[in-house]
């Protein structure tokens, strides 16, 4: 990736994909924290590798983006259109604000819901035996024993679905 502050394939491949632009040129920051117009960028960077289409970004109605770059706006504008983020409130976004680990849980999980699964790809049907499929998976076993921490049950079954997914790496870990 270019990057001095890490070696970590991972990191490659979302560099790779545009995914990231990293902090500078040369540092990705791998220890730095994620505020939410930062992960809206890295949302809509991942839509079109990952076989979806972003729509045009027209203004949601978020009154407190207004400040940050046409990039940053749309890409706010496009996650909630997507049906990735509902907002803070109904006409705020935070942008500034850390996301939290259940929140990228839920924001992953709700763009897995946009896009087509690739070859070998795990896909479910929405409910029951027939009809439309997305990208999740139906079992719902973990190792997490911190899930009724999380604040809803929506953010605990995105947890619990990326984990079967195998999007969090650490299998024997019991606190997400």
């Amino acid at each position: 990736a270019g990057f001095s502050d890490t070696t970590s394939p991972d990191v490659a491949c979302i560099k790779y994909y545009g995914i990231t632009n990293g902090t500078t040129a040369t540092t990705f920051s791998p220890l730095d924290f994620v505020s939410r117009w930062q992960m809206a960028l890295f949302l809509t960077r991942m839509v079109g590798p990952a076989g979806g289409t972003l729509p045009s970004g027209v203004d949601q109605g978020f009154t407190d983006i207004s400040g940050k770059s046409a990039e940053i706006q749309t890409a706010v504008n496009q996650i909630k259109q997507l049906g990735i983020t509902v907002g803070k409130t109904a006409t705020t976004y935070a942008p500034d604000d850390l996301v939290t680990r259940g929140e990228m849980a839920l924001f992953i999980t709700r763009l897995l819901k946009t896009v087509t699964t690739g070859p070998g790809g795990n896909e479910e049907f929405v409910t029951g035996p027939t009809g439309p499929k997305e990208i999740k998976s139906n079992d719902s076993d973990h190792n997490f024993t911190d899930l009724g921490l999380a604040s809803t049950l929506e953010m605990q079954n995105a947890i619990i679905n990326l984990w079967n997914l195998g999007v969090t790496e650490v299998t024997a870990a019991t606190a997400f």
